[in-house]
C-alpha cells in the first residue's frame, strides 16, 4: 500500500496543512484552541517487505550494492529476475555467437554520497538455479532468495563508479535516454551463457508452452555484488523495466552466419529480455545492525527513547504511542496533527531522508473494535482505501517549520478522524507505527528526536487544534 506513496510525491509540502507552534490565535474570541500531547517512542525493525510487486505506471526499481553508514550498518542488495523472448530464433546452434552482453539500466537514483567520484560496487551476475512462480500469484519478499551457480558465473566481476553513472543520466538529453539509458553493460562468458540458455532456446521451435518451457530450463539470473564484504557510501537502484532493449533489463546476444556475413561490425541481436506481463523479480535485502549504534535502539529497554530511527522497509521503524487522549478538553476536532523533528546533527545530508512516511494504527486494549492487540490496521483517516485523496490530505511529507526562530524539518501525519474516533469509544491512547515508502526498497534515512530528547523543541507530538464548545 505504502507504494502509492510514490504517486504523489509532487503534491508535498501543502502549507496549508501545517500546525505550528503558535497555532493559538492572538485573539481567541473565536474558541479557537490547540492542546499538545507527548508521545511514547521507540525504534523497530521491520522486515516484511514485499520486493516483487509490480504496479501498472510504477517503475521496478533494484537495489544492488553493498551500503555501509556509521550509524545505521551496512545494507546488502541483489536483484533476482527472469528474462523472456517472443521471436524463437536460436543464434546457438545456427549461427556463430560473437559476444553477448546483460544490459541492466540506471534508475536516476543513488542513495548515499553521490559527490565522491572515488567510491565503487562491484558486480557480477549468475545464473539462477531454481525457477519462480507467475508474477500474479505469488509475492517474494526482501528476505527471499534463491540458489545461483556460484561455480559458474555467468560474468566476471565489474567495478562501477555510482557517480558516474548519476552524472551519465543527468547529462544525456531525452531523446538519446530514451533509447540508450545509461547503465550496466556487462560482458558475459558465452561458454557459461551457453551452458544454460542454450538448452531453453533450442526447446522453442517445436513447443506447444514455450514461455513456460523456456522458464523452466532458463530459471533466470542473479546481480548481486562481487564481494559482500565489502561496502560503499553509496549505492545506485536499476530499472527492469523499459521499452526497449536498451532501457530495460536483457540479455543481448550478438551473432553472425559464417556463410554470408562474417564481418563482426554486421552482426545480428538476439534479446531476451525482462517483461513485466510475463517475468518474475524480487530485490533482495538484507541488513547488518549487530556493530553498529542503531542496534541499541532496537535493543533498547528504555520507557521513553531519546532519539528514534527511519529508512525504507525493510529497515528501522518508528512505533509512536500517543496517551492522554481523555485529557482532551471538550470541543470540536478541527485537525490532529502528529509531529516528527529531525535533529540536525544527526541528518546532514537532506538528500538522505525519506520522500514520505506512512502511517498505520496498531491495536491495543480492545481500541479499535474487532482489532486484536497488536494488530496493525488503517488508521480512520486513510478511508476510503480505494482513494488516494485521504493519502494526500494525511501528508506524511517533510515541512519546515520556524520555532523560535530556528527553522526545524518535521514530517507531519494529520489525523483528526482518529483522534475523533478514539475519544467516541473513550480510549485514551493511540497507538501508531510510521514507516518509510517502499519505492525504493531500503533506502532513505533519518533520525528523530524521541519522546525523552533533552531539547523539547525536537520531541514529538500531537497537536490537536478544537473550536471550544
Amino acid at each position: 500500500m505504502a507504494l502509492v506513496a510514490a504517486v504523489l510525491l509532487n503534491s508535498g509540502c501543502r502549507e496549508n496543512t501545517l500546525i505550528r507552534s503558535n497555532v493559538l490565535p492572538a485573539n481567541d474570541t473565536v474558541g479557537i484552541k490547540s492542546y499538545t500531547l507527548p508521545c511514547i517512542t521507540h525504534t523497530y525493525y521491520d522486515g516484511y517487505s514485499i520486493t516483487s510487486t509490480d504496479i501498472g505506471g510504477i517503475p521496478i526499481y533494484q537495489g544492488v550494492g553493498v551500503y555501509e553508514d556509521p550509524f545505521f550498518g551496512t545494507m546488502t542488495g541483489a536483484t533476482f529476475f527472469q528474462l523472456a523472448t517472443t521471436t524463437y530464433a536460436n543464434p546457438f546452434s545456427d549461427m556463430t555467437v560473437d559476444s553477448a552482453i546483460l544490459v541492466l539500466p540506471y534508475s536516476g537514483f543513488t542513495f548515499g554520497d553521490t559527490g565522491n567520484t572515488s567510491l565503487t560496487q562491484t558486480f557480477q551476475v549468475f545464473y539462477m538455479q531454481d525457477s519462480l512462480s507467475d508474477p500474479s500469484t505469488v509475492n517474494y519478499y526482501a528476505s527471499t532468495t534463491k540458489p545461483i551457480d556460484l561455480a559458474n558465473p555467468l560474468s566476471d566481476p565489474i567495478t562501477v563508479y555510482p557517480a558516474q553513472l548519476v552524472a551519465a543520466y543527468n547529462n544525456i538529453d531525452t531523446v538519446t535516454m530514451a533509447e540508450n539509458i545509461p547503465g550496466l553493460r556487462i560482458k558475459l562468458k558465452l561458454p557459461a551463457l551457453f551452458k544454460y540458455l542454450g538448452p531453453a532456446v533450442n526447446l522453442l521451435a517445436g513447443s506447444s508452452d514455450p514461455v513456460q518451457d523456456f522458464f523452466n530450463t532458463f530459471h533466470g539470473i542473479c546481480v548481486m555484488p562481487a564481494n559482500t564484504r565489502r561496502g560503499s557510501a553509496a549505492i545506485p537502484y536499476f530499472r527492469l523495466d523499459g521499452s526497449n532493449p536498451y532501457n530495460r533489463a536483457s540479455i543481448l546476444v550478438y551473432y553472425h552466419d559464417p556463410a554470408v556475413v562474417p564481418a563482426r561490425d554486421t552482426d545480428e541481436v538476439e534479446q531476451y529480455y525482462f517483461s513485466t506481463s510475463l517475468c518474475s523479480h524480487f530485490n533482495n535485502i538484507t541488513r547488518s545492525y549487530s556493530r553498529y549504534p542503531v542496534n541499541n535502539l532496537l535493543q533498547s529497554t528504555q520507557a521513553n527513547d531519546s532519539i528514534i530511527t527511519l529508512q525504507n522497509q525493510p529497515g528501522t521503524c518508528l512505533d509512536i504511542v500517543v496517551p492522554g487522549i481523555k485529557s482532551l478538553p471538550a470541543g470540536i476536532i478541527n485537525n490532529a496533527q502528529l509531529q516528527l523533528r529531525i535533529i540536525p546533527s544527526y541528518n546532514p545530508r537532506a538528500s538522505d531522508l525519506p520522500e514520505r512516511l506512512y502511517p498505520v494504527g496498531v491495536g491495543s486494549s480492545g481500541y479499535p473494535g474487532g482489532i486484536g492487540a497488536g494488530v496493525e490496521y488503517n488508521l480512520a483517516d486513510r478511508y476510503p482505501v480505494t482513494s488516494l485523496s485521504p493519502l494526500s490530505f494525511m501528508d506524511g511529507f517533510s515541512h519546515t517549520i520556524n520555532v523560535n526562530g530556528t527553522d526545524v524539518t518535521t514530517y507531519t501525519i494529520n489525523l483528526p478522524r482518529e483522534v475523533m474516533n478514539s475519544i467516541a469509544a473513550k480510549n485514551d491512547t493511540i497507538h501508531i507505527h510510521l514507516s518509510g515508502t517502499q519505492d525504493f526498497y531500503g533506502a532513505y534515512k533519518m533520525i528523530a528526536g524521541g519522546g525523552s530528547y533533552r531539547d523539547t523543541m525536537y520531541q514529538p507530538r500531537l497537536i490537536v487544534v478544537y473550536s471550544k464548545l
